[in-house]
């Protein structure tokens, strides 16, 4: 007995640009832009509701790296239900219509992290692109 496999053929076909799925940093730039302050929590939350799930340390690992690039600062933190604070963060201003909102941060930082990436760079710190590394 053979199982046929139902193939849903609208998922195989072109998807206009416009349907298509934001990256995960526009689509968190856009939450800043709705929320004006988000932590890592609220995001993951928010992304979950969209259809973007992510794990905490995943969201985490992201706002540090749009921190990193200097599109977020920090601007408070709360009370957190555990031991750690929540600590909230917002686009720094001027950086709404950075380019780099439309990049995945984590390859923007590291280019030799993307699949087939460049090579690993002697004299740059932690493998990151030259312009983002601090100090010499």
């Amino acid at each position: 007995m053979e199982i046929k496999k139902k193939v849903d053929m609208a998922k195989h076909q072109n998807i206009p640009d416009a349907e298509k799925k934001h990256g995960i940093a526009m689509t968190l730039h856009d939450l800043f832009l709705d929320k004006g302050e988000l932590c890592a929590a609220e995001a993951r939350r928010l992304l979950k509701v969209l259809g973007r799930k992510m794990s905490y340390a995943s969201v985490q690992k992201l706002f540090y790296d749009l921190r990193q690039l200097g599109l977020i600062e920090f601007t408070h933190s709360e009370p957190g239900k555990a031991l750690i604070d929540k600590r909230y963060y917002r686009i720094i201003t001027g950086k709404e219509n950075d380019p780099r909102w439309n990049t995945y941060p984590h390859y923007e930082l590291y280019p030799s992290a993307r699949v087939g990436g460049l090579k690993y760079e002697l004299g740059t710190s932690q493998g990151r692109a030259k312009k983002y590394v601090k100090g010499d």
